[in-house]
């Protein structure tokens, strides 16, 4: 029963992974109502 001991091998990787994500989401939002901001449609 090792195998719930390395469930979590790396955190550092994950946490990595999740600064990551919530950097490309922030970057991907300030592009969008940049976007939106400069290109009036109607």
């Amino acid at each position: 029963m090792s195998h719930d001991d390395n469930k979590m091998h790396a955190p550092g990787t994950f946490v990595l992974a999740l600064i990551f994500l919530l950097w490309f989401i922030v970057i991907y939002f300030v592009q969008w109502f940049a976007l939106w901001d400069n290109w009036p449609i109607g």
